[in-house]
């Protein structure tokens, strides 16, 4: 499968899993309306919503664990039998839940312990001298760092669910898969994310004008709903077109039924 294709695989078949759409829709409608009250600039340094702002957070994280593995669990069945059913959401939340939780705050760890080696990196380049050269060597450390961290960190969270394994085997296998097809990997994920910030800009650009007579807080309200839209169709895209890709990059993709609406012969 080439970059492109996975790309219009993930368009493709978002139209018929509108189900699963419509259940983020339903969470991020509730976090973005329950929200409005955290992020009014009236509160700002409010003790109280700051802490109201930290535990919604945390309860949203654990249900979006959940969201999560139900979809790739939906997403999966499509992608090998062609066949949705949405009753088996909630089993697949459940049935993943753990090990993506596990693989996120593996991710985490990871994620601290980069930051902490760059930061020492950083340092130790800067006592050479605190000039543009030094810091320009310091800002291509941390682009080419992260570049590399994030491309092979893409394919465990789809390793559990399509290989059902798990966090740790999970992890090994997804970065094996990643290095080995690292430029492929790069180019799927950078075009979904040019396209996911070309959509979004688009929006939030109409939005933003649609929403200039209707006061502060309509317009608060109306970007709120436009922003769920947004966050619940657009990671879905990119969900679909990254496992597909990793799919076709195990050998696994010959089991795929057809896109019957882009007439896609199977690999």
């Amino acid at each position: 499968m080439g970059i492109f294709q996975a790309v219009k695989q993930g368009f493709c078949k978002s139209f018929k899993l509108g189900g699963v759409i419509g259940i983020f829709l339903f969470f991020n409608l509730i976090i973005g309306l329950l929200s409005l009250p955290l992020t009014d600039p009236a509160n700002a340094g409010n003790p109280v919503m700051l802490w109201a702002s930290v535990g919604m957070s945390l309860i949203f994280f654990v249900i979006f664990v959940f969201l999560q593995g139900g979809a790739m669990g939906i997403v999966k069945d499509e992608m090998k039998t062609g066949v949705i059913n949405l009753g088996k959401f909630l089993s697949y939340g459940a049935k993943y839940y753990l090990r993506i939780l596990g693989l996120l705050l593996l991710y985490i760890l990871i994620a601290i312990g980069v930051v902490l080696i760059l930061a020492l990196i950083s340092a130790g380049v800067l006592l050479l001298g605190d000039n543009v050269f030094t810091r320009s060597i310091v800002a291509v450390i941390v682009t080419i760092t992260a570049v590399v961290s994030i491309t092979l960190l893409i394919y465990p969270i789809y390793t559990i669910v399509v290989d059902d394994m798990g966090p740790i085997a999970a992890f090994r296998r997804g970065i094996l898969v990643a290095w080995r097809n690292f430029a492929r990997t790069l180019g799927v994920f950078m075009l979904m994310l040019l396209i996911s910030v070309g959509i979004s800009l688009l929006i939030g650009f109409i939005a933003g004008l649609a929403t200039v007579p209707m006061g502060e807080m309509g317009g608060r309200i109306v970007l709120a709903v436009v922003n769920a839209v947004v966050q619940s169709y657009i990671p879905l895209v990119m969900m679909i077109s990254l496992m597909s890709f990793y799919m076709s990059l195990t050998s696994s993709l010959d089991e795929q039924k057809p896109c019957e609406c882009c007439s896609e012969p199977k690999e």
